[in-house]
């Protein structure tokens, strides 16, 4: 008779929480049990919260299926990344990735919008924006999951058409429970456009301390500044940017600039020339806390082009670049490695089990 061995239901549960996503969908299958722990959402929020600090990178490519890299190994470590069969994601052509949180992408096409769990397949179109198809366009945008109400929510910031460029800015919210778009009303004054250089990053808004964070330009006060929308009292500040915040634009190179969340803290950076800078505010809203933590010159393979995506937990930094594609670089921006490849939107995610509210899904 074989020996057997027991494991206690609790041990087997922090085993499944440490395992990624894809083998847990499979292992759904092997009882009654394991089905009904590994679908609830106690075990998709624990599993999420072990696995908050282990990011991948998605990357849509042309004409391929997605693919899905461990930001903490090697771009080229074939165990470390993974093609994600995602048919209805490979059949669109040319997607805008506008957002992530909780493991789902916001994106759109050239027509719709939608929410997408790419460990799951989970995705759900949302109602078209009612103004900007037809009497504005955009000029920021935030998605997130708001715990105190369980809902996701999209924040949309918007200039009407054949209006002065001194016209405020608009707000709207999309709830997912409710299921549509609404307007926000906001006692402040919103003298905000886009950023004063074009080259700068799409505008998707950092979520942090309990509001989403853009870069736009002040033009009452002609700068660049940060804003926060506070999810709770639906209102309006602004954050001042480093004071060494600064550059100098021409029409011979383009400059990159965008926020960048830094171990829990709002960062900003930006290229200029063949320099790049990254900011850390350390104490959140105090102006005196802004920190430069690192400086370097770019290296002359990347031909001073650089658009950064994210730090890793040992400190390099993944960004884009026009020559090369995807790069990785050290604090001391040497190059460390590569990787080439046509035709992609990308964006920082964590895998998650999460479905979505009730309202439907597919």
């Amino acid at each position: 008779m074989e020996n057997s061995v027991f494991l206690p239901f609790e041990l087997i549960i922090e085993i499944l929480l440490r395992l990624p996503v894809k083998p847990l969908l499979r292992f759904r299958c092997v009882c009654k049990s394991w089905l009904s722990l590994i679908s609830s959402n106690t075990f998709a929020t624990s599993h999420f919260e072990h696995a908050a600090t282990h990011r991948r990178l998605f990357i849509k490519r042309s004409a391929l299926q997605p693919l899905s890299i461990d930001l903490d190994s090697s771009l080229h470590d074939a165990s470390a990344s993974a093609s994600l069969s995602l048919d209805f994601i490979c059949s669109q052509r040319c997607i805008e990735i506008r957002g992530c949180f909780r493991g789902f992408l916001y994106f759109n096409n050239d027509t719709h919008i939608y929410l997408l769990n790419p460990s799951t397949g989970v995705f759900k179109q949302i109602p078209d924006f009612p103004i900007i198809l037809n009497d504005g366009f955009e000029l920021l945008s935030g998605f997130v999951y708001y715990q105190p109400i369980d809902d996701y929510l999209i924040v949309s910031g918007f200039c009407e058409y054949d209006t002065p460029v001194t016209s405020p800015m608009k707000l709207m919210i999309f709830s997912l429970r409710a299921d549509k778009w609404k307007p926000i009303e906001v006692a402040s004054h919103l003298p905000y456009r886009e950023t004063s250089v074009a080259e700068c990053t799409p505008k998707s808004g950092l979520f942090l301390n309990g509001s989403l964070h853009w870069m736009v330009h002040n033009y009452e006060k002609s700068k660049n500044v940060i804003i926060a929308f506070d999810l709770k009292e639906m209102t309006i500040s602004e954050i001042a940017l480093p004071d060494d915040f600064i550059f100098s634009y021409s029409n011979n190179y383009s400059i990159y600039y965008a926020l960048l969340e830094v171990g829990g803290l709002i960062g900003a950076w930006v290229k200029d020339l063949n320099t790049v800078k990254i900011w850390v505010m350390q104490k959140y809203g105090v102006h005196s806390s802004w920190t430069k933590i690192i400086q370097f010159s770019i290296d002359p393979v990347l031909h001073k082009s650089l658009d950064i995506v994210c730090l890793t937990k040992c400190g390099d930094i993944v960004g884009t670049n026009d020559v090369v594609g995807l790069v990785k670089l050290n604090d001391k921006g040497q190059l460390l490695e590569s990787l080439l490849f046509e035709g992609y939107a990308l964006v920082v995610y964590t895998e998650s089990l999460f479905s979505l509210p009730s309202t439907g899904q597919t």
